[in-house]
């Protein structure tokens, strides 16, 4: 993954998790991405805290997953995140979900994600100094 990614998940699959071939089931992909997403959001700023006090949400608004390598009951995964894109009221970003053992790249997901605010439940502008802190890392 490219620079400015981090550490945002680690897990394990678990049998219960499994599709009928055996492979991890596609919910069971997107549910670590989810957890990833919001380490992430909590790591760059868009805390528990601060959604809870600021009236604002993140929505999903568009959501790729690509399927590159099946992963089994047992396989210990890592998924790396980076911030892609900001925009004025969002962001999109890039997961990418490894096998702990082998390093191949399991899965990837490009989301972009809206923040809202939870009373009107239109798109607002992000925070200007979040944004900032955010292109920053960008460049």
């Amino acid at each position: 993954m490219a620079e400015g990614a981090r550490v945002t998940h680690r897990g394990v699959v678990y049998p219960r998790e499994l599709d009928h071939m055996g492979h991890m089931n596609v919910v069971s992909y997107v549910a670590k991405f989810d957890q990833a997403t919001w380490s992430f959001f909590s790591d760059i700023g868009f805390t528990p805290t601060y959604l809870r006090t600021s009236g604002r949400a993140l929505a999903a608004v568009r959501y790729d997953v690509a399927y590159r390598k099946e992963l089994l009951a047992g396989d210990v995964v890592t998924v790396r995140t980076r911030l892609v894109r900001v925009g004025t009221s969002s962001l999109t970003y890039v997961h990418e979900m490894t096998n702990g053992e082998t390093g191949e790249v399991a899965a990837t997901a490009e989301v972009t994600g809206v923040l809202i605010d939870r009373a009107s439940r239109r798109s607002t502008p992000l925070p200007q100094d979040l944004a900032d802190r955010l292109r920053a890392e960008l460049d």
